[in-house]
């Protein structure tokens, strides 16, 4: 067995077990919703997807404590640029993405977590280890660990802590929403919509309705080259009348053959406000797939390894696919549907 494994291996046993006993903290209750002045949410991690589903519990937080500051703790990442538009967002407090290559910088954050003070913190995914360790050595009045006793039907990860924390929030004496958990949501100002829309009419040239795919996936979640072909044909004889165009990643990689007009992109909000400007994307379930979720627009979620109900997209027109049991027929019928929501959709 590789040797990177092992370790990871023992690492998140000596997490489960030393995590497993913490309990939410409830040092007394409050008279109303106004004494919550500083949150923290620990979100120990820097991928992109983990990092934008937290943004339906920052607007939850928001809209439950509007006069509060947010900290969000996180691994190095992207996560200052994505929250650059939420006024209630007042820090990121970033743990290095390698500890033990950064033991220095890595117990300096530790020490300036425990320097704030916090009335509220909470681990935003239940079953992540180091966000219930941080979350429990946080210098914070109360600390909610994301468990829930009622809570078990709800299996989107962006949507566990919101409901888990309605449940927790009574119990000190505090109100909770009782609304529909919000969209994602990056908050894209007029400008970068303005410039995002600019730089994919540049590539199309028209005002016809435009399709974005993002062909490039990683490990077991990857399409062959043959099937995203297979889509591709289908959508341009179907679709005759619509651009088609592709999501490059860094790493410059086309599934398609490099058949069609492409948008390249280095920063993470350009590339957000380019596909708020087509009218759908399609994906697979990787973290541009969330990110296009965030820009608003209608997404087309393809699943064949991951849970479907854990993390497909739940924006308006957004639907999740499960390839093996979808045939492309039907996929056709499903991007017209997006395409033309107002449409009655026949074949």
């Amino acid at each position: 067995m590789n040797p990177k494994k092992i370790i990871n291996a023992i690492k998140w046993k000596a997490f489960r077990y030393l995590t497993s006993s913490f309990k939410n903290k409830i040092s007394e209750t409050l008279r109303n919703n106004d004494d919550i002045k500083r949150i923290l949410i620990c979100r120990p991690n820097h991928r992109l997807e983990n990092l934008l589903l937290l943004s339906p519990l920052i607007q939850e937080l928001e809209s439950t404590f509007p006069n509060s500051e947010i900290d969000l703790l996180v691994n190095q990442s992207c996560a200052i640029q994505l929250y650059q538009n939420y006024e209630n967002v007042h820090q990121v407090i970033e743990f290095p993405k390698k500890p033990f290559k950064n033991f220095i910088k890595y117990i300096r954050t530790i020490l300036q977590l425990r320097s704030k003070r916090y009335d509220l913190a909470i681990n935003a995914v239940k079953e992540s280890f180091s966000g219930r360790l941080f979350t429990k050595i946080s210098n914070a009045t109360f600390k909610f660990l994301g468990d829930s006793h009622k809570n078990k039907k709800q299996s989107h990860i962006a949507k566990q802590v919101i409901y888990s924390l309605r449940e927790f929030l009574p119990t000190i004496g505090l109100k909770s929403n009782d609304v529909i958990p919000a969209n994602l949501d990056l908050r894209l100002a007029n400008e970068e919509l303005i410039n995002g829309g600019s730089l994919v009419y540049d590539i199309v040239q028209n005002a016809q309705p435009t399709i974005c795919l993002y062909t490039h996936t990683t490990d077991t979640k990857c399409y062959t080259e043959i099937w995203w072909l297979n889509l591709y044909e289908h959508l341009k004889k179907v679709f005759p009348d619509v651009n088609i165009i592709e999501v490059f990643p860094k790493e410059t990689v086309s599934k398609i053959s490099f058949k069609i007009p492409v948008l390249y992109f280095t920063d993470i909000r350009e590339l957000a406000a380019m596909i708020a400007s087509t009218d759908v994307f399609i994906g697979a379930d990787v973290g541009i797939m969330h990110l296009a979720s965030s820009s608003l627009t209608p997404v087309i979620g393809l699943f064949s390894i991951t849970d479907i109900e854990k993390y497909k997209p739940y924006n308006e027109g957004s639907i999740a696919v499960n390839t093996k049991e979808v045939k492309i027929d039907t996929l056709m019928v499903l991007v017209e549907n997006a395409l033309y929501p107002y449409l009655n959709t026949s074949f």
